[in-house]
């Protein structure tokens, strides 16, 4: 009888062995199949070289973590035994290339299975070590219990614009490793999944779902300098741009493309860039000016670990006090953030939306583990999230302008969004500039015009929370014994971990934050008051988020941290030790 719902499949090595191009292979399969997944990819800072791993979860119904512990790991070197054999589970399965000799006595009277199999010499058979990964794939696929033909069909498909005989010696290469585990197993039956049937689904990177979610808000001008982890939102588009007569501009540096940016926003595109924190730090400058001349400007910010370079492939979500406070002077901004890789195409969308609506910069922050590692996720709906261009004039409704009268481009109106028009429009004509100005945006220093135009510039942001989902509502209890609050990727983790805690009778209750800035203490309140203590779960040492929480609540003795700044994703257990220790 079936009892698994998920495994964990996890492969090791040093970068450049092909590590990631075998869990793409199995992945990519395994999505078109119906499976749902989620991928995580550990390398180091390096082009070559340096321990690198691929973990695939692999499910019946859609997983939002990485999960914890391993099922099947498959090491090319003696590093992935020594640094993960630890995770795997009892039943679990080693396979690690006997070139390397290596050490299982750890796991002597353990129920993990060990396999010392010769992957460089069977792919040294083949005329070529750069097939190891491939004698894996073989591996994995007879351990898993997977059909052989899509997989081999893919390898052929891979390889067919090389050569035929590079083809067949990569599928004698398959072959040779699935036979070996096939024999070593004999009659050996590993409980593995079934085929759960082809399901609508993509299988991306938070980055990509960026930069498709880019598109369908309409946006065709983008400016950057890349920088991991968040380059592939610009390499998604350069792909593209012919596609979509867009135009991809990359700079100098972070300052010339936020620059860059904002000057297709003023001539009336929806331009945007893309960062992370180093780069943000030095948009710093741009973005109070994008304030205080009210361009709507989208700025993608993909956090990583830091302070400076940092741990530049590992996940944190310590940019939050930079995107609320870095900028300048009296900063009128917005910042969200997704909760999952799905969020990342409509929530992009949104992010446009409220540039425009509220003529302000928004900066918008998915973590590393979110775009820079793969899910599968519903095919989107394009017509989901309709375009909002906010107070967009049309030339045809502006009135005559009388000499030397120029459009009240930042009129002091009631709500605090004022008409906008575009360069080109007839009667549109204003000034723009980062100077405190008039309504008309000619430089103007008197007192009470700096109060007034600083007034409507914070009076705008007032009704965001009104007009924007500012959290993910996974709250079922009237009265909780704990509330945990997350942002970004630790959702999947925080979810199983509440999912336990049903089962065992304790009630808590769960909202991951989408709107950082302005901060919605309004709509939070009522599910603070209504539990007892108050769990803010997030990727940084100095509790940023929980900050915001205790700058902007009531009732701040509630609220504890639980935090993680190792580089490595939330896990259930994390999570659930965190909130046990308030119960």
């Amino acid at each position: 009888m079936q009892k698994r719902k998920d495994f964990i499949w996890k492969m090791g090595g040093q970068q450049g062995e092909g590590i990631e191009s075998c869990g793409e292979i199995m992945a990519t399969i395994l999505a078109k199949e119906g499976y749902s997944l989620y991928s995580q990819r550990l390398f180091a800072s390096r082009i070559k070289g340096g321990h690198t791993t691929f973990a695939l979860r692999v499910a019946l119904e859609q997983v939002m973590s990485i999960g914890e512990g391993v099922d099947f790991l498959l090491s090319l070197d003696q590093e992935t035994v020594d640094m993960h054999g630890s995770e795997v589970r009892d039943g679990g399965y080693i396979i690690c290339d006997s070139k390397v000799n290596p050490d299982f006595s750890k796991f002597e009277g353990t129920k993990v299975n060990c396999l010392s199999l010769p992957i460089s010499e069977t792919a040294m058979k083949q005329g070529s070590m750069l097939m190891r990964n491939i004698v894996a794939l073989g591996m994995s696929v007879a351990l898993l219990g997977f059909d052989t033909k899509m997989f081999k069909d893919a390898i052929a498909a891979k390889f067919a614009k090389k050569s035929q005989e590079i083809v067949d010696k990569n599928l004698a290469a398959f072959d040779d490793g699935y036979g070996l585990v096939m024999e070593k197993l004999g009659d050996v039956e590993i409980d593995t999944l079934p085929a759960p049937g082809k399901k609508d689904q993509m299988f991306l990177l938070g980055n990509e779902a960026c930069a498709l979610g880019a598109i369908a808000a309409g946006s065709r001008f983008m400016a950057s300098y890349p920088i991991t982890p968040a380059s592939e939102v610009m390499e998604y588009m350069i792909k593209n741009m012919d596609k979509l007569g867009a135009t991809i501009v990359q700079t100098e540096d972070e300052i010339a493309a936020c620059m860059t940016a904002m000057g297709g926003v003023y001539a009336g595109v929806r331009g945007f860039t893309c960062t992370s924190g180093p780069g943000l730090s030095l948009m710093a400058e741009s973005l109070s000016m994008a304030s205080m001349a009210e361009l709507p400007m989208v700025v993608i910010d993909v956090q990583r670990s830091g302070p400076s370079t940092g741990m530049a492939t590992k996940v944190e979500q310590s940019d939050i006090d930079a995107a609320c406070y870095n900028a300048h002077g009296d900063y009128a901004g917005i910042v969200i953030s997704p909760t999952s890789i799905e969020e990342c195409f409509y929530e992009i969308q949104k992010a446009f939306n409220l540039a425009e609506m509220y003529q302000c910069p928004v900066i918008f922050m998915p973590d590393l583990q979110q775009g820079l590692n793969k899910q599968s996720v519903p095919s989107f709906d394009l017509n989901r999230v309709p375009i909002n261009r906010g107070k967009m004039m049309k030339e045809a409704d502006l009135p005559e302008l009388e000499q030397p009268k120029y459009f009240k481009r930042f009129e002091l109106t009631e709500d605090g969004i004022s008409p906008r028009t575009i360069p080109g429009m007839k009667n549109g004509l204003f000034l723009s500039t980062g100077l405190e100005h008039n309504e008309e945006g000619k430089p103007a220093e008197a007192p009470t015009m700096h109060v007034a135009q600083t007034d409507k510039r914070f009076r705008k942001l007032e009704t965001v929370a009104d007009n924007y989902e500012p959290f993910l509502n996974n709250a079922k209890y009237d009265e909780a014994d704990v509330l945990v609050v997350g942002m970004a990727s630790s959702r999947g983790a925080i979810e199983e971990a509440v999912a336990e805690f049903d089962q065992e009778g304790v009630k808590v209750n769960h909202l991951q934050l989408r709107l950082i800035k302005p901060f919605p203490a309004k709509q939070l309140q009522p599910f603070m008051d209504a539990a007892k203590k108050v769990v803010i779960v997030e990727h940084n040492a100095t509790g940023q988020l929980t900050n915001l929480f205790k700058i902007n609540m009531h009732k701040k003795s509630k609220i504890s941290s639980c935090l993680k700044y190792d580089g490595n994703p939330f896990t259930k257990s994390y999570v659930k030790n965190a909130i046990k220790e308030v119960l």
